[in-house]
């Protein structure tokens, strides 16, 4: 079984070697909370139960949510801490509300409010929770929306709660002219580069969201992109703010991927760090369904996402020699229309670490599992500061 359809605004946990998944209430199946899902193998996922089957009181009195958004699940000592959404569809009366468990299937009791928000107490959302440790060990709400932007606000480890009173401060909000569309934010602390990585979804939930990230040395920001524009910057082409990490797109003999984004960051046990999203099969419909990446850096220190959803991942790094040759790259840019693949032939390259520069675009290679055989694939940032993405031709290795 491979229950990923209807996964919407997912996230993953690793508890004794079992992956749990956590994701929007959307009625698929037909259940009330928080859908919960397990697997092995980051492949083959199987649906287990809901959290909060009784719809918390005190979110749904002051919501009137119908089901429970995009929950953020974090251990903390011995417990396990949900942060849920409640909403409706365009309303900026929202609740966060907090569950703790014993175990990521439960049983879940709710803890109450973390933070509300209405017309008369703010101008922004009270939605898409995520809770991020510093590089001292202090904890971090982020959250917000289309509605005010993205927020940021400190925890009491001990209670899980807002450290104190007030929304805190703003980190990220996109102008008018774009419908302010930012949502689905999330931060991941990268000890390695000791930087922090803000993602967040762009554009319409239905057919033109995609990701982006921008990152700073410290969790308050300023979040800086790939060019040095700020994500709080109002004056230059929004669409130009933001690295662009995914977006839809189509290779030859594929289905389209369309909307992907609400992604999530999942570091598992062995360190390694996966891109976690949801995706539609067609836009503007209620088809979405899991996507799981693997994260690869570039010794630029920017993240890119594997060409490929997982199925399996190989150690053996390839050499130049077998990079030489055709292609199937899929470039992105600044729009959010679908982006379809072409043709490249490889050549001249040269390699600094673990990435590869080829006319200016720097890139990681790596072997990823396609339709059950080996591929050959990479991720890059071209010169200009936008994504590609591409597959080998004819590059199966048995």
């Amino acid at each position: 079984m491979n229950d990923i359809n209807g996964v919407h605004d997912p996230t993953i946990i690793e508890h004794e070697g079992i992956y749990y998944l956590f994701s929007t209430d959307t009625q698929q199946p037909i259940t009330t909370g928080i859908p919960i899902r397990s697997s092995k193998d980051l492949i083959h996922w199987q649906f287990e139960k809901t959290a909060l089957s009784e719809m918390p009181a005190q979110a749904v009195d002051w919501s009137q949510a119908q089901g429970l958004w995009a929950p953020e699940v974090i251990q903390y000592q011995q417990t396990f801490r949900m942060y849920y959404s409640a909403s409706t569809f365009g309303s900026t009366t929202s609740f966060i509300g907090l569950a703790t468990a014993p175990h990521p299937l439960g049983p879940w009791i709710d803890q109450g409010e973390i933070v509300k928000t209405s017309p008369l107490l703010a101008d922004h959302n009270a939605i898409d929770a995520n809770i991020v440790t510093d590089r001292e060990g202090d904890q971090w709400l982020v959250y917000g929306s289309f509605f005010g932007g993205i927020y940021l606000a400190p925890i009491d480890k001990e209670t899980g709660k807002l450290a104190a009173a007030g929304y805190g401060q703003r980190i990220a909000y996109r102008p008018a002219s774009v419908d302010t569309a930012i949502e689905g934010a999330f931060i991941h602390y990268d000890m390695q580069r000791d930087m922090y990585y803000l993602f967040v979804s762009f554009d319409s939930l239905h057919d033109s969201y995609h990701i982006r990230v921008a990152r700073s040395k410290d969790i308050t920001g300023p979040y800086l992109d790939w060019r040095g524009n700020a994500m709080t910057d109002q004056e230059i082409d929004p669409a130009e703010i933001g690295t662009k990490l995914l977006g839809s797109y189509q290779f030859s003999h594929s289905p389209t991927v369309y909307a992907p984004g609400h992604n999530s960051i999942f570091q598992a046990s062995d360190q390694d760090c996966y891109l976690v999203h949801h995706a539609r099969r067609q836009p503007f419909s209620d088809d979405f369904y899991l996507n799981v990446r693997k994260l690869y850096w570039l010794n630029t220190g920017w993240p890119v996402a594997s060409a490929v959803t997982y199925q399996k991942a190989y150690e053996e790094e390839p050499t130049e020699e077998a990079l030489l040759g055709e292609w199937e790259i899929i470039q992105f840019d600044a729009t959010s229309e679908v982006s379809f693949s072409q043709q490249v032939t490889m050549d001249n390259l040269n390699k600094s670490g673990k990435s590869y520069l080829w006319n200016g675009q720097v890139f990681v290679a790596y072997f990823e599992q396609v339709d059950g055989k080996k591929k050959l694939c990479l991720s890059g940032i071209n010169q200009q500061g936008y994504p590609f993405i591409g597959i080998k031709i004819d590059s199966s290795h048995e």
